[in-house]
């Protein structure tokens, strides 16, 4: 019992100190460009028709989820192509690149680089090849096609940034799923105390700054409990983050379309929400690296030859865990390519696999055409990732942290 407490304990303070802290950071300054920029991109996607795949890949490889969750409403009311809905997932990493860019921020750049680009390709060869042109042919509503209509007139608008009514239809399939009720107990804690979460990751970010990168000892004197001040600001991080995701309800996913446009308008949303994110974040991570290091510790088995010997099924187990909606499962596939435990070629494949949140939008205004999205999206990454497996097995492969 001692040993399963001290492995969950390693994982809960590499979790918060060395992961949730940078997380935080990051999603602190790319909201707040957000909040700045929101309906910019959206706007030039309207003026500028034959760069839609370009755009929708720009909004996918944004990190996080929210770029790629705004793009689904706008295919369905025939504003952009399917082409660029492929586009969108296959360059979207999800919450999953907040990760990868807080431990190993040259392969995070290197990986979007790559989803942007087959994203852009296949978007446009989706396009070229008519796939997907009839998916919504007579599936409207009077709704759906009055939404549409005004869209192309400019007199309402989906996204951030523009003049925002409440049409039937969409809107209400979109926004009446938020995962906590508006003045309930738990609305109350996470937007009214909000700032003492972001006050514990700041801090946190500040003496983990100071620790890792500086190597001042700020935090390993003894304290209380025989543990160093380090370790236990680490456990308190990671309860804090587990609380703030329960009472956030956000377990499987984070964000629903509704909660983006919210926190792309106003800064102070933006904080509410982007600290439940970053407590979603280090739970997850927290969950991989305890399998790891339990597995480590107690099976006697090389996690890592055990992937390589799987050969390319390794990389198409990727892929599949990719087709799982949510950003979950996919932050520990990220978390296990950072402990070194499996290649390249079994990431990439599940970064183009993957969809983040974006698919619950489209599942719930046109459940085909989110199944098309997913199986479009599945065979370049599968083809990707076998092109790394065979051709470039140890590229970029990441070094063993513990």
């Amino acid at each position: 019992m001692a040993d399963f407490f001290q492995v969950l304990k390693t994982a809960a303070v590499d979790a918060f100190l060395s992961v949730g802290t940078w997380v935080a950071l990051m999603l602190l300054v790319f909201g707040w460009l957000e909040v700045r920029t929101a309906g910019g991109i959206v706007r030039g996607m309207r003026k500028f028709r034959r760069w839609q795949p370009v755009f929708g890949a720009i909004l996918g490889v944004i990190p996080g989820c929210g770029g790629a969750i705004f793009m689904m409403p706008l295919f369905v009311n025939g504003t952009v192509t399917f082409g660029t809905v492929v586009a969108t997932l296959l360059a979207t990493m999800g919450d999953s690149s907040w990760v990868i860019f807080s431990r190993l921020p040259g392969h995070a750049l290197f990986i979007h680089g790559i989803s942007f680009a087959v994203g852009v390709g296949a978007g446009y060869l989706v396009d070229a090849l008519g796939i997907g042109k009839n998916l919504l042919k007579g599936r409207e509503t009077e709704a759906m096609a009055a939404i549409a209509e005004q869209v192309q007139k400019g007199e309402v608008c989906l996204l951030p940034g523009f003049e925002h009514t409440e049409p039937a239809g969409m809107e209400a399939a979109l926004h009446k799923r938020t995962h906590i009720r508006p003045k309930s107990l738990f609305y109350r804690i996470t937007h009214n105390l909000f700032w003492l979460v972001w006050g514990l990751f700041l801090a946190g970010f500040v003496l983990t700054f100071l620790t890792q990168m500086l190597q001042i000892p700020v935090l390993t004197v003894d304290g209380w409990f025989g543990f160093p001040l380090f370790e236990i600001f680490g456990i308190v991080g990671a309860v804090v983050c587990l609380a703030w995701m329960i009472f956030a309800k956000k377990f499987l996913r984070d964000d629903t379309h509704e909660e983006d446009e919210e926190k792309s308008q106003n800064f102070r949303e933006m904080l509410v929400h982007n600290a439940e994110d970053t407590a979603f974040v280090v739970v997850w991570v927290t969950a991989a690296y305890f399998a790891f290091y339990a597995f480590d510790a107690w099976s006697g088995v090389d996690v890592t030859a055990l992937v390589r010997s799987a050969g390319p099924w390794a990389v198409i187990g990727g892929a599949v865990i990719g087709l799982i909606p949510g950003c979950g499962p996919q932050i520990v596939v990220t978390t296990l390519f950072i402990q070194g435990l499996v290649p390249f070629s079994v990431l990439i494949a599940n970064v183009l696999s993957q969809d983040g949140d974006a698919l619950f939008p489209l599942l719930s205004l046109h459940k085909k055409s989110a199944l098309a999205a997913t199986l479009v999206t599945t065979v370049p990454a599968i083809a990707v990732g076998l092109a790394f497996h065979y051709l470039l097995p140890d590229f970029m492969a990441a070094p063993p942290v513990g």
